[in-house]
């Protein structure tokens, strides 16, 4: 067995790559959904036993359902694709049969053709890897426990062949991709102790690696991975590289962080990108169209309550991908290739800014930042500077990051630093139900609140909320509520026009967001007598002038001042000379 040794491990970037948020997944969320691209789209194809199909156009950014997968529900199953088709089997039925059928889909014409069947064991989550126009399969797990055999599938002669089993031991979830003339598979769930696995864990994740050369039919033991064990991510190659990404570590539960790596195969070397945005997640799916990998669905596992986020995450493997067009704003002379992100339109691109352009692809720095306070001259507190009455903020909306329908009581918790209204925001329910909605103090006494019969999903409530000048207010509900919550993707503080700050939430951990989206604030007016203010009385007498926080100050050029006369009339002057 010969073995190659890791040099050294560092972080490789070559250019700023970040991820960034793409249209919600438009379905059920769901944990080994079976996901696989053309060119063009994106597909994803059950998952958690569903049997719907869906395609997503990254050129538009939208999905489209398409006609259902023409048996019943999958799980546990997986696909690859090979120019505009694409091939998926195996996985299990949610009556815990193990089927060994395998099925051939046109992408372009959205149909289904079902080819030669499995002739070997039908089995949950094994590595399937295309190299050369053939399809590799192996791995996985029934009844009979972890398996550790090898199949070569002939995409042209729709011919089965049993080759050479995996030289490490047997396994079920492994990471795995094909780059080049070889197949790779690696690290997952054994039933024995091996290598990387947690000695205070009866698990038995794994860290080991191997190369499989079709032409030889031979195995190639590689570097370990330089990091911690793993099992049920996501992986794919571009480029001539390999990538795992997410998934659970060496006591099969989530991973600290959803970490992304690239694996260098002709010099074996493991490099860490940047994390996806959110918790690790547990048997999600990926697509690559062009450039850009999109990562989507799986299960959160990093609270009591399990969800199945539906948020979809894009990150720019490399700037091939790109405008072309040197009439455009965002021209890139490194791209090789169109992507149709050209950009034409300039404008503030903030919606948190008093001039945000939905239309607008380009940011132009011409933001206006939203400063919410009185604007009408004759009230005691008006704001010269001031340029809205009221505006929206805090999380627009739920597509900050991955999170689930909520029902226990926790809260939002806010500052503000002078009197205001909370008027209105946007909420998610998952059921029609009479629901409280609470202002309260530091202490968790309400201030006030109301009362609505919601509906189910996506609505606009009027709250009408005086908020007093304080810390550490909170925005709750009063019982069971089954609201929707993020359990990942906040970025706290959300500042409000100036006067509101959403400091945080009363979750113990980081990124959780409460119930309470897209808040519009309102500024008070305190608006003097207008019978006082314009009565004209030659026998009053001025008593004193005060500044607009009502300290007592002589006359000043260019400054609002409030006049108090002995008849207590009031005047709100502002003098330009």
């Amino acid at each position: 067995m010969f073995k190659i040794l890791l040099i050294l491990i560092t972080p490789f970037f070559l250019f700023s790559q970040n991820w960034s948020s793409v249209t919600n997944f438009p379905g059920d969320g769901r944990h080994h959904p079976i996901t696989f691209s053309n060119d063009l789209y994106g597909f994803v194809v059950s998952g958690s036993y569903f049997n719907d199909v869906f395609k997503y156009d990254k050129l538009n950014d939208n999905w489209t359902q398409l006609q259902d997968f023409p048996l019943t529900g999958r799980g546990y199953s997986y696909g690859v694709s090979v120019g505009d088709e694409a091939f998926m089997g195996f996985g299990s039925t949610d009556n815990g049969m193990y089927p060994n059928d395998w099925w051939k889909y046109d992408m372009v014409n959205d149909s289904w053709l079902q080819m030669a069947s499995f002739p070997g064991d039908g089995r949950n989550h094994p590595a399937m890897i295309v190299v050369n126009n053939q399809i590799f399969i192996g791995c996985g797990s029934n009844d009979n426990g972890n398996l550790g055999d090898w199949w070569q599938y002939d995409i042209t002669s729709n011919i089965w062949s049993q080759k050479s089993n995996i030289i490490g031991n047997n396994r079920h979830h492994p990471f795995y991709f094909g780059i080049g003339d070889y197949a790779y598979i690696g690290f997952g769930h054994g039933s024995v102790i091996g290598p990387g696995s947690n000695p205070s864990s009866n698990q038995y994740i794994y860290n080991d690696f191997y190369r499989y050369d079709p032409i030889n039919d031979s195995w190639m033991q590689l570097a370990d991975f330089p990091s911690e064990a793993r099992v049920a991510g996501t992986q794919f190659s571009y480029s001539d590289k390999g990538y795992i990404l997410s998934g659970d570590g060496d006591n099969h539960g989530p991973l600290s962080a959803g970490e992304f790596w690239e694996y260098n195969p002709v010099t074996d070397i493991w490099s860490q990108l940047s994390s996806h945005p959110g918790d690790a997640i547990w048997a999600p799916g990926n697509f690559v169209i062009g450039c850009d990998i999109f990562f989507l669905l799986g299960q959160d596992n990093n609270s009591s309550n399990s969800s199945l986020p539906v948020s979809v995450f894009k990150y720019k493997l490399d700037q091939d991908c790109g405008c072309i067009d040197s009439l455009a704003f965002n021209f890139s002379n490194l791209a090789v290739y169109d992507d149709g992100s050209c950009c034409y339109l300039s404008g503030c691109t903030d919606q948190l800014s008093v001039n945000y352009d939905s239309n607008a692809c380009f940011d132009d720095n011409s933001c206006i930042p939203a400063i919410i306070g009185c604007m009408n001259s004759n009230a005691s507190n008006f704001n010269a500077q001031a340029n809205v009455s009221s505006f929206n903020g805090g999380a627009l909306d739920n597509l900050i990051g991955s999170g689930s329908y909520f029902y226990n009581d926790q809260y939002l918790i806010f500052s503000s630093n002078q009197e205001c209204v909370i008027r209105s925001c946007d909420i998610y329910s998952e059921n029609n139900d009479n629901i409280t909605f609470e202002l309260r103090n530091s202490n968790g006494m309400v201030l006030d609140d109301t009362t609505y019969l919601v509906n189910q999903g996506i609505q606009n409530i009027i709250l009408n909320f005086d908020v007093p000048l304080g810390s550490d207010l909170q925005l709750g509900v009063s019982d069971n509520s089954g609201l929707f919550r993020n359990n990942t993707g906040a970025n706290y503080p959300y500042n409000i026009g100036g006067i509101i700050d959403v400091t945080g939430s009363s979750a113990s951990q980081s990124g959780y967001y409460y119930f309470y989206y897209n808040i519009k604030v309102e500024a008070k007016c305190n608006l003097v007598n207008s019978y006082l203010e314009n009565f004209k009385n030659n026998n009053r007498k001025l008593v004193k002038i005060t500044d607009i926080l009502g300290k007592e100050c002589v006359f000043e050029n260019n400054k609002q001042l409030f006049y108090i006369y002995d008849d207590g009339s009031i005047e709100n002057k502002f003098s330009f000379f």
